[in-house]
């Protein structure tokens, strides 16, 4: 094996080794149980709600089925994902990770893939009780996997975002702007409709058209309404989610890594 072989399969076992570690942690985490069990709670719920809704019982379930999993999904990925670095800094644990041939952008990038696993399981487990749910009321449609997967997308994006403000900020911090970021994601989208034209300027309106593009829009990453109401996706939607997130986590991760090799530890 080459020397540059051996230090890439040595980065790799080291990133791995500290992602393995994140989501054993994540999992003992009290919230991390707390969410999944209150949104799968909430998933049997919607089996009661759809009683209550004669002939759109399936449709009641689906809706608010995705909807809990999105909610807490995305919930988890920010009050868990806030304290990944933080934590590690109070506890001086990351002087004993560092102090080995560990760079910080593998530690980071470890971080990150850990708590991608978590919220993979996590979602694979909430779509699994609407599954079964949607089977007992004959509603079960594929394309709650679909859904799945752009749900997935936007936990990518906010895991990154979680990870960035915890690289340089507190965790009450790094909560109110993630969850800022979640905010505006999902009613950015609604600038040009609403605001735009209430805008007399000319000018005026460019400048609230030039912010809703500065500004994230998770709304390219979710379908749900789409799925709970049978309409199919556009043609290209998918890639565009894909490169959207690709775009979106990448930035967010050089930023990340960036930003925490300027921080002192000492």
């Amino acid at each position: 094996m080459t020397p540059a072989g051996g230090k890439s399969s040595l980065a790799g076992a080291q990133v791995w080794a500290i992602a393995a570690n994140t989501f054993k942690e994540a999992v003992r985490s009290r919230v991390f149980y707390i969410l999944l069990a209150f949104a799968l709670c909430l998933l049997l719920f919607s089996y009661v709600l759809g009683f209550l809704a004669l002939g759109i019982l399936q449709k009641v379930i689906l809706d608010v089925g995705l909807g809990t999993i999105a909610l807490f999904t995305a919930m988890t990925a920010i009050f868990v994902g806030i304290g990944l670095v933080y934590q590690e800094i109070e506890k001086k644990t990351i002087y004993n990770i560092l102090s080995k041939p560990v760079a910080r952008w593998q530690f980071l990038l470890a971080r990150y893939l850990g708590l991608l696993l978590v919220l993979l399981v996590n979602l694979a487990a909430m779509v699994a009780v609407l599954a079964g749910v949607l089977l007992l009321v004959d509603g079960f449609t594929p394309r709650i996997f679909q859904a799945a997967f752009f749900l997935f997308l936007e936990l990518m994006v906010l895991t990154a975002v979680a990870l960035f403000f915890s690289s340089v900020a507190s965790p009450v911090v790094s909560a109110l702007c993630t969850v800022a970021f979640y905010v505006i994601g999902h009613t950015s989208s609604a600038l040009p409709e609403l605001l735009a034209p209430s805008v007399e300027s000319p000018l005026a309106r460019r400048l609230v058209l030039a912010v809703y593009h500065l500004l994230p829009d998770l709304s390219l990453l979710t379908i749900n309404n789409l799925v709970a109401h049978d309409i199919p996706v556009a043609e290209g939607f998918t890639v565009r989610a894909v490169a959207y997130t690709v775009l979106m986590v990448s930035i967010l991760l050089m930023a990340s890594v960036l930003a925490f090799r300027r921080r002192d530890l000492l």
